[in-house]
């Protein structure tokens, strides 16, 4: 097809893995959607201080995913028949077909795509942090991811999709003369030499700021944004770096899915509120499509993000996340703490904040870094 009416359809997709989808199970299993109304019920006004609620947690979350009481999140569940993105001038938009019921991506698990890559090889990895949601800390993992690597003495490269800038702001001391809008075009004549032009601590990590030019990428042809940018990964990773970490915009767009056809791995925070959860469905079925091209896009799970532990509704949704879908959920999750957005304003990790509250924060962090490290599997 051309770039024009490029077609991704998922329909019906029979899956054994998150990293592994079978073409001989087509049309035997739909991808499931997270359902409407996740874990809605009546208002409790005494855990929620007079606000409207999802209902009271629940006892016993181990039933979750075999019922339909008191408004759990498996209980509900809706699947999608026909599930397509489909780039359209100017950009890349994302439709849902009619409801097919079946329950398919609860029995995924994490894991690596079919990828062929040779064992043994040292080449720079990509990780997309990806949610078509915005607000659900992508940007903290970045920074935080990109920090930690570099203290683990990696040559750590971050590229800003985000036309908010928020991650250019935090690492703006490690910026280099290249700009993100220029990784949709075609490779420059240095080969991106000169990100590894900086001295001391700017030689290890560089950032790819975004600027103005960037939001011009929902007028690209899908093909065309996904080869550019994919040729220009080629290039940097030809300047040493270890690993490039990707900051991408809410919402599904040109620059997201080129993002994820030449990534090796994604990972997607989650805000543990019904707007965040219901996300899970489009990012999910995202990563399929792509998948079709990007066969190795390794997915590394949902990450629970700010979540407030005082919050009757973030413990009951964590518990009800966990049990309908067990093998995507990532091994860490990172609570609502204010030295975290300190870290962010003051463009220093978390670990650098003086203050006692930042010490579980910092654990969080870690914990979440270190799983991402492990499952990348990045040579040093």
């Amino acid at each position: 097809m051309g770039a024009g009416c490029h077609q991704l359809f998922l329909t019906r997709r029979g899956v054994n893995d998150m990293g592994a989808i079978h073409e001989e199970t087509a049309n035997r299993s739909p991808v499931p959607g997270v359902h409407k109304g996740l874990g809605r019920g009546p208002a409790d006004h005494r855990n929620s201080a007079g606000r409207a609620g999802f209902g009271p947690a629940a006892s016993g979350f181990h039933h979750v995913a075999g019922t339909d009481q008191r408004g759990s999140l498996a209980g509900r569940e809706q699947g999608v028949d026909g599930v397509f993105v489909q780039e359209r001038a100017p950009g890349v938009r994302a439709g849902f077909g009619s409801a097919a019921g079946a329950s398919g991506v609860h029995r995924q698990e994490v894991g690596r795509g079919r990828g062929d890559k040779e064992e043994g090889t040292q080449e720079m990895k990509t990780l997309v942090v990806a949610q078509q949601k915005g607000g659900v800390g992508k940007t903290s993992s970045v920074v935080h991811l990109a920090f930690d690597f570099l203290e683990r003495g990696l040559r750590v490269a971050v590229i800003d999709l985000d036309t908010q800038a928020n991650a250019s702001f935090t690492l703006a001391q490690y910026k280099i003369e290249a700009r993100a809008s220029g990784f949709f075009g075609p490779v420059p004549a240095d080969g991106w030499r000169g990100a590894a032009a900086a001295d001391g601590d700017g030689a290890r990590l560089a950032l790819i700021e975004a600027d103005p030019e960037l939001a011009n990428a929902v007028f690209l042809p899908l093909d065309k944004a996904k080869q550019n940018l994919k040729a220009n990964l080629k290039a940097l990773a030809g300047q040493g770096f270890d690993v490039c970490l990707i900051d991408t915009a809410p919402g599904l767009g040109v620059a997201l899915v080129a993002a994820l056809y030449a990534a090796d791995c994604v990972l997607s925070p989650i805000e543990l509120e019904a707007y965040s959860i219901q996300g899970i469905k489009m990012m999910l079925t995202t990563i399929m499509n792509v998948r079709k091209e990007n066969a190795g896009l390794q997915f590394l799970g949902m990450v629970p993000s700010k979540v407030d532990a005082r919050n009757p509704r973030h413990v009951r949704h964590q518990v009800e996340l966990q049990a309908a879908y067990p093998k995507l959920m990532a091994p860490a999750s990172i609570g609502l703490r204010s030295s975290i957005a300190d870290a962010l304003a003051s463009g220093v990790p978390v670990w650098k904040i003086r203050k006692t509250a930042a010490r579980k924060a910092t654990h969080e962090v870690r914990a979440l870094a270190a799983y991402v490290f492990e499952k990348m599997e990045i040579a040093q």
